[in-house]
């Protein structure tokens, strides 16, 4: 079994993210990050999927530094949803700004994302008021059609991956994102 460690950042949607890794086969460990104390942990997971939601403000910058040396040490795939994808964008140098609220269903435009790569324009869920801003530093691939928000991102080089929006809620076509996620962690057992 697939064995995959959830970054709970208290999301309105864990429920539901949880719920998709389960029906996918994966056994799965919900943690806190705040409630770990010193490095999160990196070994005995397929992989890793850090939720939407927020930081907390206390102690904001030591999860972001907790999550730096993560990235260095990581060898398993990793999901960022939403929150997931501001902290993997922060911790690789790209810029976040703050947008009026993007709350409910937006047509989106994906170009050859490696875990979605015959997604072209879909429907999605959103929920944030932050998101990564252009021009990505190189380390960072964007997967986003010209002209629109960066939607879909992978670190070069790596299996990292992340997406703006929430592929966990609804029956979006972006539930295949999980999908294969799953599947690629599960081929590195």
């Amino acid at each position: 079994m697939t064995k995959l460690l959830v970054l709970n950042h208290r999301g309105l949607s864990i429920e539901a993210l949880v719920g998709l890794l389960a029906s996918l086969g994966a056994d799965v460990d919900l943690i806190e990050p705040e409630s770990i104390k010193g490095k999160l942990p990196v070994r005995g997971y397929d992989g890793v999927v850090a939720s939407g939601g927020y930081l907390k403000s206390a102690t904001r910058q030591e999860t972001l530094r907790k999550y730096s040396s993560f990235f260095e040490e990581l060898d398993s795939p990793y999901l960022g949803i939403c929150l997931g994808m501001k902290i993997l964008g922060f911790c690789y140098g790209a810029r976040i700004g703050k947008t009026p609220p993007v709350v409910g269903e937006s047509l989106i435009s994906l170009r050859g994302f490696p875990l979605s790569p015959s997604l072209g324009e879909f429907k999605v869920h959103q929920n944030h008021k932050y998101q990564l801003l252009p021009p990505l530093p190189r380390s960072l691939e964007n997967f986003t059609a010209e002209g629109q928000p960066i939607q879909a991102v992978k670190v070069m080089g790596r299996d990292l991956f992340a997406v703006q929006f929430h592929p966990e809620v609804g029956d979006s076509p972006a539930r295949v994102i999980v999908a294969n996620f799953v599947s690629m962690c599960s081929g590195r057992q």
